[in-house]
């Protein structure tokens, strides 16, 4: 098991576990597990094919390019969390049908941005406030027409859950549980650092071939045994997220293999600083401060580690 006893200090004033939009539904005992169950069982058509990014118009470096910049974009129009997973979401079911150029491809990511808003925010940003984010590049008119391309290519089903989702549920059980009092205030480091693994995992198009569900599950899990938290065992927060989950342990440990290569790459990247500098935000408790080298080195030889051997990883249950 890896763990850190990293002294954990106060950020931000009055400092609070994470929030939640599935609030009143997680309150619905009688409801909960069966939506839950439900979420898990849509998201399971639209995870794409290893292969989704290969042999197109674009590639791989350049999705990273777009997403990265996106995510700068996002947090300057100060738009929802669910905003962001829904734009990439969108982004790769329209790279899957390989009918946007490469000439085309910001302007793919910029109405992906404009579809997920509209269906996530209340407050939007002008149409013309887009088309000034490409410094004119694209115009109002291109923008609403590729939002039609879009759209019509998606036959208007833009109702995937993000791993934002079943992450707010993982913290919502884990926090909830009675038997042992856990420090709510280190808890909420624990969710922001799993958001940003969360959101790292979003600059790389493998992670797009894993089910949402298992990145929200591998992001807890890992910060969880690089992070303490009083009244949380990681190995007992480990088997109640896969029980939660319904998943298989190799289905899991195969996530965090992945996701903990992916992160530790894509947090260290020199060009790719979007996230890295969105979390040293006091609003996400500037947890990027946290992830120092050592902590950095932990995740990647905990992936190497899962990778490596199933017997290793069985210490995390």
């Amino acid at each position: 098991m890896l763990r850190v006893t990293t002294s954990i200090r106060k950020t931000t004033k009055n400092a609070v576990g994470p929030r939640t939009n599935l609030e009143e539904v997680l309150n619905c005992i009688a409801m909960a597990e069966d939506i839950y169950n439900y979420l898990v069982h849509h998201e399971k058509k639209y995870v794409l094919d290893d292969s989704f990014i290969n042999g197109g118009n674009v590639n791989s470096k350049m999705r990273r390019i777009l997403v990265d910049w996106l995510i700068q974009v996002h947090l300057r129009f100060h738009l929802t969390p669910e905003t962001l997973h829904l734009t990439i979401f969108v982004l790769d079911r329209i790279i899957v049908k390989n009918i946007v150029s490469k000439a085309e491809f910001q302007l793919l990511g910029v109405a992906a941005l404009f579809v997920a808003s509209k269906f996530e925010d209340i407050y939007l940003p002008d149409i013309l406030e887009y088309e000034m984010i490409t410094d004119n590049t694209f115009s109002k008119k291109q923008i609403m027409a590729m939002e039609q391309t879009i759209l019509n290519a998606l036959n208007f089903d833009l109702s995937c859950p993000s791993s934002l989702v079943f992450l707010r549920c993982i913290s919502k059980t884990l926090t909830e549980n009675d038997v042992n009092p856990i420090d709510k205030e280190a808890f909420y480091y624990v969710h922001n650092i799993s958001k940003c693994l969360g959101e790292l995992a979003l600059l790389d198009s493998v992670m797009s071939t894993v089910p949402r569900s298992h990145v929200a599950s591998a992001s807890m899990i890992i910060t969880l045994n690089v992070i303490t938290v009083d009244g949380i065992n990681p190995k007992t927060a480990a088997s109640m997220i896969r029980k939660q989950l319904g998943a298989s342990k190799q289905d899991i440990y195969d996530a965090i293999a992945l996701l903990a290569q992916v992160a530790y790459k894509n947090f260290r990247h020199q060009k790719l600083c979007a996230i890295r500098e969105k979390y040293q935000s006091s609003k996400f408790g500037r947890v990027s401060y946290l992830m120092t080298d050592e902590i950095l080195e932990k995740i990647h030889r905990m992936g190497r580690n899962v990778e490596a051997s199933e017997a290793e990883t069985s210490e995390m249950e």
